[in-house]
């Protein structure tokens, strides 16, 4: 097994590293829409380390838009194409061996899935192993091109993974710390504080204890945040990455074009309307966090998923390495992979709006034979394949919560499944 683990661990190293030597690959990638956005662009990334290594302030004009620390993250290396590299592949890695552990501790976790769930006289098929699931993430094409083409979205991804995961194995400070770190890059993983939560008292039952050790995860993250917030002010010495950072990812100021559903909009919104539908659109993202965390208590994990599906469909700037992110986390709870309808709806949409969409940019950009209606289209459409995983999946597992909890009648008796109560209904 641990052959079997290394092999294919070493192939991602691989693969990665020989997709960075093809000639102008990176750059080809790097400048894709689909992949890089205003505020996860390897390009802008540099721009402000150059300006920062030459004490220009990096955020006085307008184009550098990532958090200060990842400035300082990549100042003494940005000399070193190889170490560069190298970051972006052990990033992704890390990622995938964190993702193997999440499904173990899962495993072994008997408040979540370690019972096997009588349905009559069958039991319940296993999920995925941690290393099928780890494979899943390496081996994702939109994981591939997201660090291929260094989107910085990795870095956000790997802080939310590992909030998860330290959530799992019940660390509390490591597992705040991480989810602020998340929120500090990207501001919308701090929704996941909720679920992670959730993860860290899970199995216990002391009312008192839990409300305590809420209030303590609490605290941890906001002292976290308010301490990459200081580093950040003692690093650059304003606080103007605040409005360049954060301000335009809840004002998306930036109207560049990506695979969301802002930026068309905004194009054609007459300005004295737009703060009204910043708000809304604003809201409609994070409005999620509260009611899914309390429906899903039982099944934080899941709710991990759901909410980092949620944040890669309706933020302003998406992009495919926050599919990377769900579509990594979504065979962790592979238990309902048997329940959901649309997987062959889902996996089509994915795949026509991946190969779609780089078509309809050359004919709107380059050919001008095309409009902003062809890209915009085809984005609408990887936004149905997403809502509709969303649906499906939140479907999925309420289905088999419904079906565990209501066996069908192991001698022959009345058939008491979702399906009769569905028709009753």
């Amino acid at each position: 097994m641990l052959q079997k683990t290394s092999a294919v661990f070493a192939a991602a190293f691989a693969l990665r590293l020989a997709l960075f030597e093809i000639p102008g690959l990176t750059t080809l990638l790097g400048g894709r829409v689909e992949i890089s956005t205003p505020i996860t662009s390897f390009k802008r990334l540099s721009e402000g380390v150059f300006l920062f290594s030459h004490g220009v302030p990096p955020y006085d004009g307008g184009v550098v838009h990532q958090a200060p620390l990842l400035l300082g993250l990549f100042y003494p290396i940005i000399s070193s194409a190889l170490l560069v590299k190298l970051l972006y592949i052990l990033g992704d890695i890390f990622i995938g061996y964190m993702l193997q552990e999440i499904t173990a501790l899962k495993d072994k976790d008997s408040s979540q899935e370690k019972k096997i769930r009588q349905y009559g006289n069958k039991p319940e098929a296993p999920g995925m192993d941690g290393l099928t699931v780890a494979m899943l993430y390496l081996f994702n094409p939109f994981t591939i091109v997201s660090c291929v083409g260094m989107s910085t979205i990795l870095f956000s991804n790997l802080a939310t993974v590992a909030g998860i995961w330290m959530g799992m194995k019940g660390v509390r400070s490591l597992a705040m710390f991480s989810i602020a770190a998340a929120s500090y890059l990207s501001l919308y993983p701090s929704m996941l504080v909720f679920p992670v939560v959730l993860l860290l008292t899970r199995g216990v039952v002391d009312e008192s204890l839990v409300k305590k050790v809420r209030i303590q995860c609490a605290g941890l993250y906001l002292a976290s945040l308010a301490s990459l917030f200081l580093l950040s002010f003692v690093l650059v010495g304003s606080l103007d990455f605040f409005r360049s950072v954060y301000g335009t990812i809840l004002g998306v100021s930036d109207l560049t074009p990506n695979l969301g559903l802002f930026w068309y909009f905004f194009i054609e919104m007459f300005d004295q309307f737009r703060p009204f539908f910043i708000v809304v659109f604003q809201i409609h993202v994070f409005i999620f966090a509260l009611p899914i965390s309390i429906k899903l208590r039982k099944s934080p994990l899941f709710a991990c998923f759901l909410l980092s599906a949620v944040m890669g469909t309706f933020k302003g700037y998406p992009s495919v390495g926050d599919a990377a992110l769900y579509l990594g986390l979504l065979p962790v709870c592979s238990e309902i992979f048997k329940y959901m309808r649309y997987s062959f709806l889902i996996v089509n949409l994915y795949m026509y709006s991946s190969i779609l969409a780089p078509i309809f940019w050359y004919l709107w950009v380059y050919l001008g034979s095309g409009n902003a209606n062809f890209f915009y289209a085809i984005g609408l459409v990887y936004s149905i394949g997403e809502v509709i995983l969303l649906i499906d999946t939140t479907f999925a597992h309420a289905r088999r919560e419904f079906e565990a909890q209501s066996p069908p009648e192991p001698s022959g008796g009345p058939d008491l499944g979702w399906d009769r109560v569905v028709a009753q209904k």
